[in-house]
């Protein structure tokens, strides 16, 4: 199957032209025609919402992302700004009170952020941990999602972590979400540091 016709920005063919009326095909062709190549991405919306018609702004900029991702003007994982973003996530077998503190408390604390001295979920509190990360905390609701930044040797920039939590009966899934990383090794890098900490969490859930 062609590669446009599986899809791009995380979504099918079908769906995009279930969506906005036009397939990623027509799309690609329509944008080309209009010389989306050698806009950036504003320019490229403007294409979508104008002469295409597309009202949505959710799918005007999926649709953008899309076909940067098509043209090579933009890699999997980059944002509109130029940094990278990564997203992972697990389900444990636990309700989300029992998961929101074990996130927030000792060894389930540990697992994500780092050997710190506990984490004040106050706006504007810091935290630094023993192996050289630090930031602060933007913004926490109990029991859903903390927002922090994130400071590391390993990377280039300060980036933003979102946690979050989505509650599921007896099961809840933890979600890291991580912003303004630099390059797609940085990306890389850390989407295999969130999975390691989804796999430690969810042996600690299970009493292991």
């Amino acid at each position: 199957m062609p590669v446009e016709e599986q899809g791009y920005s995380g979504v099918s063919s079908e769906a995009v032209k279930k969506a906005t009326g036009k397939g990623w095909p027509d799309w690609l062709e329509f944008l080309d025609a209009l010389d989306g190549e050698k806009l950036d991405h504003k320019g490229i919306v403007a294409l979508i919402a104008g002469p295409g018609g597309l009202s949505n702004g959710w799918w005007q900029q999926s649709v953008a992302v899309g076909y940067e991702q098509a043209r090579g003007l933009r890699v999997v994982g980059q944002t509109s700004g130029a940094d990278f973003q990564i997203g992972v996530q697990k389900t444990l077998p636990i309700p989300a009170e029992e998961a929101w503190l074990l996130l927030t408390e000792g060894p389930g604390l540990a697992a994500w952020l780092g050997e710190a001295r506990g984490l004040d979920l106050r706006k504007g509190a810091e935290y630094r941990t023993a192996d050289g990360c630090w930031g602060e905390v933007r913004s926490a609701a109990s029991g859903q999602r903390i927002r922090l930044t994130w400071n590391s040797p390993l990377l280039a920039q300060e980036s933003t972590l979102q946690v979050m939590l989505v509650p599921g009966g007896e099961k809840t899934s933890v979600r890291f979400h991580q912003e303004r990383l630099s390059n797609p090794e940085e990306r890389e890098r850390m989407r295999e540091y969130w999975r390691g900490a989804l796999e430690e969490l969810l042996l600690l859930s299970k009493g292991a």
